[in-house]
């Protein structure tokens, strides 16, 4: 009995205990080296999106407010370039929309905002901006309205800003 123990020991095969060591030593380097620089790049690109979400929400509600204030005519919107995007006022014409840079709340600026490493891109919209009226709603859309999508283009991903037609919510998928 112990010969034939001893006989299939022999033709057992199998991994050492050291070339599983080595393994999860391999392992854990490359998790140690690669998942920090992925997962902190997907963090900063979806923080960016809710961050230009809620500044769609902002333009929207300045023009619910101040635009009421200023006549049927006062709208706001939210401009967007290849690597940012700004706060604009049309200085209550239609003739001219979005021409008037106005303070972005957080910076104190009415210097664009510049989102690091991240492309914009923007559909549906007529140019490059999302402008609402006095009550809210996006005036800016291509016809048939549907809804307007703002691309954040960067190493996490890429992250949606969409907006809706009717009602100008901003959401992030």
């Amino acid at each position: 009995m112990l010969a034939h123990r001893l006989a299939h020991a022999k033709t057992a095969r199998g991994f050492t205990l050291v070339e599983l060591i080595l393994v999860l030593v391999f392992i854990a380097i490359l998790a140690f080296v690669a998942l920090p620089r992925l997962s902190q790049n997907t963090l900063e690109l979806s923080s960016q999106a809710e961050q230009v979400a809620t500044d769609v929400r902002y333009a929207q509600t300045l023009s619910m407010t101040r635009g009421a204030v200023l006549g049927s005519q006062g709208r706001y919107c939210i401009f967007f370039t290849a690597t940012g995007y700004q706060y604009r006022h049309n200085n209550n014409s239609y003739a001219t929309p979005c021409t008037t840079a106005v303070v972005h709340p957080a910076t104190g600026s009415t210097a664009a905002i510049v989102l690091s490493g991240t492309a914009v891109a923007t559909a549906n919209l007529t140019g490059n901006y999302v402008e609402f009226d006095t009550k809210g709603q996006p005036t800016s859309f291509t016809l048939p309205a549907s809804n307007a999508t703002v691309t954040l283009n960067a190493t996490g991903g890429p992250r949606k800003v969409v907006i809706s037609p009717v009602t100008g919510k901003a959401t992030v998928q």
